[in-house]
């Protein structure tokens, strides 16, 4: 169905900020996704990156590519409900993995967090979206897009996997990206 690719770079903090966060540019745009006020994990009223991350000295940035077999690809072609089933079964189902062992690693080194791909989503429908706090607060992790973060520079120059794009379908991978800071 799918295969998975991982690749990780070390940075320090400070360099990570400077070469790829751009929170006046990136962090408008999010006024235009459907989850924007929705979710705990993304904007408006979110942490700046700097708050978040200004603590720790190093950040492992960590590229999960999701590459389809030409079945998946195929059967994603008949619809856009079909689509988005692949999807979740493939890509979500990774991320959700990946979210799991670095939030295994955080409770390894404590005072370590993790920042995650897209908008959280531990909740069918987040708290938010009803004016209620987060239901798990400690395994709610920020959006990498919501703290200002450009992943097609972090993706294609840190990791060597190049976003891809598709109009119908889904393209011949995905890439979920993640950091895990500490000291």
């Amino acid at each position: 169905m799918y295969q998975v690719e991982v690749q990780v770079k070390t940075l320090t903090v400070p360099e990570w900020l400077e070469k790829y966060c751009q929170p006046e540019k990136f962090v408008p745009l999010c006024r235009e996704c459907p989850q924007y006020g929705k979710n705990w994990s993304c904007p408006p009223g979110m942490t700046t990156a700097a708050a978040l991350a200004g603590g720790y000295r190093y950040v492992q940035v960590i590229g999960l590519k999701v590459k389809y077999d030409e079945q998946v690809l195929r059967e994603a072609e008949h619809s856009p409900q079909r689509t988005e089933e692949l999807r979740q079964e493939t890509y979500e189902a990774a991320k959700k993995k990946m979210l799991q062992a670095l939030l295994a690693l955080e409770r390894e080194f404590p005072g370590s967090t993790t920042i995650m791909a897209g908008g959280c989503t531990l909740c069918r429908t987040c708290a938010r979206a009803k004016g209620e706090p987060c239901r798990y607060p400690e395994k709610m992790r920020y959006s990498y897009s919501g703290l200002g973060f450009d992943l097609g520079r972090i993706s294609d120059e840190l990791l060597g996997m190049p976003l891809l794009w598709q109009k119908r379908g889904l393209p011949a991978y995905t890439v979920a990206i993640a950091s895990f800071l500490h000291n």
